[in-house]
């Protein structure tokens, strides 16, 4: 195998170690939002909070400016997951 390919097999298993972190991070995620549903529920709140995504939105776009990642692929990826979570505290 030459350098090259060592080289990119290496960086391809980081980028696979990243992607199975990010996979866990979402599963935590998606495991509090019933959670959420049961509280807000019993508080007799709507399942989706208008003001509380613009908020997290605009934290994300700080923090994809700071990490030199393009805020429309961030709210593109934030948007489905808001709309999963959804999805996830209507069964509940």
């Amino acid at each position: 195998m030459s350098q090259y390919h060592k080289k990119m097999k290496e960086i391809r298993n980081q980028i696979d170690t990243i992607d199975k972190k990010i996979i866990a991070l979402l599963g935590r995620r998606f495991k509090l939002v019933p959670k959420l549903a049961k509280l807000k529920k019993k508080e007799k709140l709507p399942i989706q909070d208008k003001k509380r995504e613009e908020e997290m939105l605009s934290k994300l776009q700080k923090e994809a400016k700071k990490q030199g990642i393009d805020y429309k692929l961030i709210k593109k990826l934030y948007l489905e997951i808001l709309k999963e979570s959804r999805k996830i505290q209507k069964k509940e």
